[in-house]
C-alpha cells in the first residue's frame, strides 16, 4: 500500500485539475479529470541540435550563444500542472492521457522557478541542459564540462516541428506559465510541436573564457534528471560541433562543424 502522503498528494493534484477545468470550461480539457482507461499515451522529448552558434563578448567575458529547440515526438501530450504550497514551494504534476479516456496524475521532482530576467513568468527548472566539452584529435569528448546557467523553460507550443505528428493548431500557449503572483500553472507540449528559444534570450549561452582555440561540442540533453515519464530516453540527447579560434586582437570566433541527430 502506498504511503498516505503520496495518496493525498495525488488526490490534491487531481482536485487541482478538476478546479482548473471548472474555471476554463469546454469539453476539450475534460479528459484530464477523468479516471484513466487503457494504455498511457506518453510524450517523447527530442532536442534539436543547437543552432545559430556564435561568440559574443559581454563585459569583457566571452561566451558562445546558441538557439535551442525541443520537440515532442510522442503519441501523447506533455501536460504538466504546478500548484504553489503554503510554504511557497511548488508541486509539479505530470498529467498522462490514456487511449481509452481519462488521465493519470503523477507527482514529479521537477521544480518551478521564477524567470525574472526578462521572461517574467514561471519556468520548469533545467528541463533541458547544455554541456560544452573539448574534442581531442580523434574527435572524442575530453576534459571537464562547462554548462549553461539557464533558469528553466516556459513550456508551450511555440511552433510546428518538421515531423508528421499531431494537430496543426497549438494547444498550449505561454499564458500557462503564469505571472509572479500565480499559484497554479499549466504547461504543455503537443505531439508534433516544438518549444523554441532564440539565442538572444537570457541563459542561451555558455562561458568560454580561458578555453584554448580548438574543437568543441555542445550537447543538448532533455530531462537529464529523468523526472518525467516519456516513451523512451534514447533520443534525449543531441549535439553540435564547432571550432573556436582567435585573431591577433583577441577576438573569438566559432565555426560550425558537424551536428547530431534531429527529431524524426
Amino acid at each position: 500500500m502506498p504511503p498516505a502522503g503520496s495518496r493525498i498528494t495525488r488526490q490534491l493534484a487531481a482536485l487541482s485539475v478538476v478546479a482548473l477545468l471548472s474555471g476554463c470550461g469546454g469539453d476539450a480539457e475534460a479528459r484530464w479529470a477523468e479516471e484513466p482507461v487503457g494504455s498511457a499515451l506518453l510524450p517523447d522529448f527530442a532536442p534539436v541540435p543547437p543552432s545559430d552558434i556564435h561568440t559574443k563578448q559581454i563585459e569583457g567575458a566571452w561566451t558562445v550563444e546558441f538557439s535551442s529547440t525541443l520537440v515532442n515526438v510522442g503519441e501523447g501530450d506533455f501536460h504538466a500542472t504546478a500548484d504553489k504550497q503554503l510554504d511557497d514551494s511548488w508541486v509539479l504534476t505530470q498529467d498522462i492521457e490514456y487511449d481509452g479516456g481519462g488521465a493519470e496524475h503523477v507527482t514529479t521532482d521537477a521544480q518551478a522557478v521564477w524567470g525574472g530576467d526578462g521572461h517574467e513568468h514561471w519556468h520548469v527548472e533545467r528541463y533541458v541542459v547544455y554541456h560544452l566539452f573539448a574534442l581531442d584529435e580523434a574527435g572524442e569528448v575530453t576534459g571537464p564540462a562547462r554548462t549553461d546557467h539557464k533558469v528553466g523553460f516556459c513550456i508551450y507550443d511555440f511552433e510546428r516541428a518538421e515531423v508528421d505528428l499531431g494537430s496543426d493548431e497549438p494547444t498550449y500557449d505561454r499564458k500557462g506559465c503564469g505571472e509572479e503572483d500565480s499559484t497554479h500553472l499549466v504547461m504543455g507540449l503537443s505531439p508534433g510541436w516544438a518549444d523554441h528559444y532564440n539565442w538572444d534570450l537570457p541563459g542561451q549561452s555558455i562561458e568560454i573564457d580561458g578555453l584554448a582555440d580548438g574543437d568543441y561540442r555542445i550537447f543538448a540533453v532533455a530531462d537529464e534528471g529523468t523526472v518525467f515519464r516519456e516513451e523512451t530516453t534514447e533520443n534525449n540527447e543531441t549535439w553540435v560541433d564547432f571550432t573556436l579560434s582567435s585573431d591577433p586582437q583577441g577576438n573569438r570566433y566559432a565555426l560550425l562543424g558537424d551536428v547530431g541527430p534531429s527529431p524524426a
